[in-house]
């Protein structure tokens, strides 16, 4: 029975020595493979943040950093009760802002400012907004055609099956914004494709059945090109579609957003100053325009909005490299030119935009010129460019697009 007894514990413990054997083994395998599997992530978190970071290392420092500020924002929600700190903002707006404001307030100024990076942006841009862009377009029955113009890519985004005359279509001209150097115009094709399909509605209403075609213009970057290359680039994509596409301006609206806003209210003041008032457009839209050189800002907007100052002081240094100079501002600083003469804007302006003044001082310049028929569209507790957010993450951001459309589909039904 002895014998036995030892033969079953040496038994155990070769059962034991091998078991211990294979797991050296395994872990001797899990440990490289871990290593090459972190080094890959690494890589991949340092190529998707190359528009941002310029190293590895940085890559991981702001993934940790955007991951804890969404992480306390998170815990701040619910703290509140699972809600929102302000009543139009839903959770993943905020969880979205909170990392959008990280990485502006750490890198806004690189990322405007520095090719590479700028660079890098425009090119995931593109594949996002190519992507966005596929799914909305099927969804609002639309499709994209490019057309290469002036050495650059632009847009057309049309129904999937042409169905109206030129005297029935109305054409969007659309400037993108994006600090007059991120972003591309593939980015907006989403929010495009939501606007023609909300405007169509809208003349749908007034008893129209007009076709409502959208024009994504394209524009040389800053900080490879500063002014006036872009508000020059703006006028030639305009009067392509008079000139080539066969476009009366009366069936032409001009849009913009942020920097775009800033050069349609260029472009405007460009063409009534060339005595082509005969061309300019049946009305325009803009959403928080960069109107202002001077800066002048709303410092409790500042601490809440997606913008911040250190990407808003860039766009304006490498967009106009004299901006200290009032004397060279020309009509990069609207508000500060006449504006009369000009046909009817809309000024879509949000409480919590860093540029929010911008806005409301362009609708006063207007008013103080003479101009009776611009509309300024205040929203309260919304950020910089609300409707461009999908409305599955900002509901409200379609209640903007819907304004736009509503402006649009006015001014077109009564011309």
């Amino acid at each position: 029975m002895r014998e036995k007894g030892l033969c079953c514990c040496c038994c155990n413990r070769v059962k034991c020595i091998a078991s211990g054997h294979r797991r050296l083994q395994l872990t001797g395998v899990a440990i490289p493979w871990s290593l090459v599997g972190g080094a890959l992530a690494v890589a991949a978190l340092s190529v998707s943040l190359r528009g941002v970071c310029r190293s590895p290392l940085e890559a991981v420092s702001l993934a940790v950093t955007v991951t804890a500020a969404v992480g306390w924002t998170f815990v701040r929600f619910v703290a509140r009760g699972f809600r929102p700190e302000f009543p139009k903002w839903t959770l993943r707006f905020v969880l979205l802002r909170a990392a959008i404001r990280t990485v502006n307030e750490l890198y806004g100024d690189r990322m405007v400012t520095d090719v590479q990076h700028a660079r890098a942006i425009r090119a995931q841009s593109e594949v996002v907004g190519s992507i966005l862009g596929w799914v909305y377009c099927r969804w609002y029955c639309r499709q994209v055609e490019p057309v290469d113009f002036n050495g650059l890519e632009h847009l057309w985004l049309r129904p999937q099956i042409s169905r109206k005359t030129e005297a029935q279509r109305l054409v969007v001209m659309y400037v993108h914004g994006g600090a007059f150097s991120l972003l591309s115009p593939r980015f907006y094709s989403f929010f495009c494709a939501s606007l023609a399909a909300s405007v169509e509605r809208e003349l749908g209403r007034r008893g129209s059945s007009a076709q409502v075609d959208v024009f994504i213009a394209n524009y040389r970057k800053t900080p490879e090109f500063c002014f006036p290359t872009q508000p020059n680039d703006v006028v030639a994509a305009y009067e392509f579609l008079i000139d080539h596409k066969g476009l009366h301006p009366e069936h032409i609206i001009l849009a913009g957003d942020s920097a775009g806003g800033g050069l349609v209210m260029s472009a405007l003041l460009r063409l009534r100053g060339a005595n082509k008032a005969e061309r300019l457009p049946l009305a325009a839209i803009v959403s928080s325009p960069f109107v202002d050189l001077s800066e002048s800002i709303d410092p409790a907007s500042a601490r809440i909005c997606i913008l911040t100052r250190s990407i808003a002081k860039a766009a304006r240094i490498v967009y106009h490299p004299t901006w200290s100079d009032r004397s060279t501002w020309a009509d990069a600083s609207a508000i500060h030119c006449d504006l009369s003469g000009l046909p009817p804007v809309f000024i879509q302006a949000a409480t919590f935009d860093y540029l929010y003044q911008d806005s409301v001082l362009l609708a006063e310049k207007a008013k103080a010129d003479g101009v009776n028929d611009w509309e300024l569209d205040v929203n309260e507790g919304v950020p910089h460019v609300f409707s461009l957010f999908p409305a599955w993450v900002l509901p409200y951001g379609q209640v903007g697009v819907d304004k736009m459309a509503v402006f649009a589909a006015d001014k077109f039904t009564k011309s």
